[in-house]
């Protein structure tokens, strides 16, 4: 239900197989589009959730444009939070858990 919450965007998902999935938002009214967004700048968002392939869906909450603390980072960190009454773009990937038999990944 997209009126449930007013301070938060709730990204609900499954994978068929277990890996963990990605996300970032950004205002409409920001300019950016999906080709200003690549895989690194959605995963500097630090917006994440695990699922296992099966069962329940999984989901992400994000509350702020960035999942960061500032004086943790040596960036321009976004954190304004999610706000009433504004639409937001959500860009998402999903990265698989698949391991090779020496315990890499595939």
């Amino acid at each position: 239900d997209p009126t449930a919450f007013n301070d938060r965007l709730i990204v609900t998902f499954a994978l068929n197989e277990a890996g963990t999935a990605y996300c970032r938002v950004s205002r409409l009214d920001s300019g950016e589009t999906a080709a200003d967004v690549p895989v690194n700048r959605i995963l500097a968002a630090s917006w994440s959730a695990y699922h296992g392939g099966s069962g329940p869906d999984s989901t992400i909450t994000i509350t702020q444009l960035e999942h960061v603390v500032p004086s943790q980072t040596i960036r321009d960190d976004e954190i304004s939070p999610i706000l009433e009454a504004t639409q937001y773009n959500i860009y998402c990937v999903a990265k698989d858990s698949a391991i090779d038999s020496n315990g890499f990944p595939r």
